[in-house]
């Protein structure tokens, strides 16, 4: 009986893994409005036109958190730590491509802290 549990519980961590990413919310004028929630972003994953784009972040988890934006080893934005209830903004030109977004305090990435954004 615990072979068989354990199989189960293997099987449903291997579909959860399988799923699809989440669908990009759309920023067509690129104004990125991100959202901190103990560590997760929201959206996950945005889509926008190149060009001059503004990221826009409110923290609204119980921890400071930050957000920086990279392409390869290039690093295009960077919004310093946040205390909860904090907002900043930060305006970039972007050119097309996929930026990762993320959180650099700690191990708050690993934990969730991180995104794509998708520059057409």
């Amino acid at each position: 009986m615990r072979l068989l549990r354990g199989c189960a519980l293997v099987a449903l961590a291997i579909v959860a893994g399988c799923r699809e990413s989440p669908a990009a919310a759309p920023a067509p004028t690129g104004v990125l409005e991100i959202a901190q929630v103990d560590f997760r972003l929201r959206p996950q994953a945005i889509r926008t036109r190149s060009g001059r784009v503004t990221v826009e972040v409110v923290n609204r988890g119980r921890l400071a958190h930050t957000l920086r934006l990279r392409r390869g080893s290039m690093e295009w934005a960077a919004v310093s730590s946040l205390l909860p209830g904090a907002r900043a903004r930060a305006t970039r030109r972007l050119r097309p491509g996929t930026y990762t977004m993320f959180c650099v305090i700690a191990n708050h990435e690993e934990l969730g802290m991180w995104g794509t954004v998708e520059v057409r």
